[in-house]
């Protein structure tokens, strides 16, 4: 017998509500911290200093991140999070000077670090048995929603206003987060179960077992770190492809970034679809495997695109196999492990997967810096998405052969 929709649990539904204001405001976010930094300090290092900024703290301070989640529960940490972050937004709306400015983007960096994984636990403990690949691709189409109208909204807004009302409105969202959530979402708390090998010394000998268990996680992480750090790269390079090559204003960046969401919602209905066949962990596979792969292919081709509009399709065409891959991801996880290993696995990968990105975004050094240029640059770029992927293919059409 069929699950119930992921929609008929309050869980999920409010879980659902506070993602969507907060991935509305983050991506307006993505979107107007480098027009503001580089109608103030220019578009060159500082640009690329924010954007790693912000990644940072994800890398360093993970382990204490984790610690404050199994503490607190991911509930309270999340909450406390949407605050924070909500308080450096008002910050940034007046400041003039940008090792200050590099200070704020750091803080919100740090309250990342517990934002991100609570809301992962709070998305798997929301999400009803039996209704994974379904909720998983929700949740992904919630996010690139917004990613579709957050960008050219912080666009509009920092063009007919100063930045003071349009950060203003980015902290409101993030308090309206952090509102939902506040009544109780039934989710992992301080008093749920948890192994004892989930502590600071045990953490990285419970992640070898679940490596060692689980060997078809490597074909998920591998390529996801490569992924991770041509996502890292999209972004300056984007910024870089509107004006360079295409000459157009600093806002015109944002119509590229929603471009790349709206595909992922078309992909949420392919996703969607394939969610009835894709039962098994081979198919799964596969699935993700080749939707990498074309993800990949799509956005290295964006170097090669004559005209703003043409680039905005293949973003469009990129973000569909995009989808795919992340519900897939999320899903083979959920199905391999445990709540408790869950917790383990994304304590060590999401700081591996934020390392790989700031490694991304400071490739994009190797073109502000002028020592490649833009093609050059994405080539790099490029490769480390597709190049990982393309032994576990050769694996798996081999053992399908053979």
């Amino acid at each position: 017998m069929k699950s119930p929709s992921p929609w008929k649990s309050a869980a999920f539904r409010r879980v659902g509500f506070a993602l969507a204001f907060y991935s509305f405001c983050s991506w307006m976010l993505v979107a107007a911290l480098p027009l503001l930094v580089a109608q103030r300090f220019g578009a060159g290092a500082d640009l690329v200093g924010s954007l790693a900024l912000r990644l940072a703290p994800r890398i360093l301070f993970a382990p204490v991140a984790a610690e404050l989640i199994r503490r607190a529960g991911p509930r309270l940490a999340v909450c406390a999070g949407l605050v924070v972050t909500s308080l450096c937004l008002i910050a940034l709306a007046g400041i003039e000077h940008a090792g200050t400015l590099q200070l704020v983007v750091l803080a919100i960096g740090l309250a990342d670090t517990v934002l991100v994984p609570g809301l992962l636990a709070l998305r798997a403990a929301a999400v009803p048995a039996g209704r994974n690949m379904e909720a998983n691709t929700t949740f992904q189409t919630i996010d690139r929603l917004a990613k579709i109208f957050g960008p050219p909204t912080a666009g509009l807004m920092l063009t007919i206003t100063s930045p003071a009302p349009a950060f203003l409105a980015f902290a409101a969202g993030h308090l309206v987060a952090a509102i939902a959530l506040c009544p109780g979402v039934a989710a992992p708390g301080p008093n749920s179960r948890r192994p004892a090998t989930a502590t600071k010394t045990g953490l990285p000998r419970e992640a070898a077992a679940i490596m060692r268990e689980n060997p078809v996680l490597w074909a998920l992480v591998l390529p996801a770190l490569g992924y991770m750090v041509s996502l890292g790269a999209l972004q300056p390079f984007l910024f870089w492809l509107n004006h360079d090559q295409f000459g157009l204003g600093p806002a015109m960046w944002t119509v590229l970034l929603a471009a790349q969401g709206a595909g992922a919602v078309l992909g949420a209905l392919v996703s969607n679809r394939m969610a009835r066949t894709l039962i098994d962990i081979r198919s799964l596979l596969m699935a993700y495997l080749v939707a990498s792969l074309l993800e990949g292919v799509t956005t290295l081709a964006l170097v090669f695109a004559p005209t703003h509009t043409l680039a905005t399709v293949m973003l469009i065409i990129g973000g569909i196999p995009e989808m795919v891959a992340f519900a897939a991801y999320f899903t083979l996880i959920q199905q391999r492990l445990s709540l408790e290993r869950q917790a383990v696995f994304y304590a060590l990968s999401l700081p591996l997967m934020d390392l790989f990105m700031v490694a991304g975004v400071l490739t994009g050094m190797l073109h502000g810096s002028g020592w490649m240029t833009l093609r050059q640059f994405w080539f790099v770029a490029s490769a480390s998405a597709i190049l990982p992927i393309l032994p576990f293919l050769v694996c798996r059409f081999s053992g399908r052969r053979s």
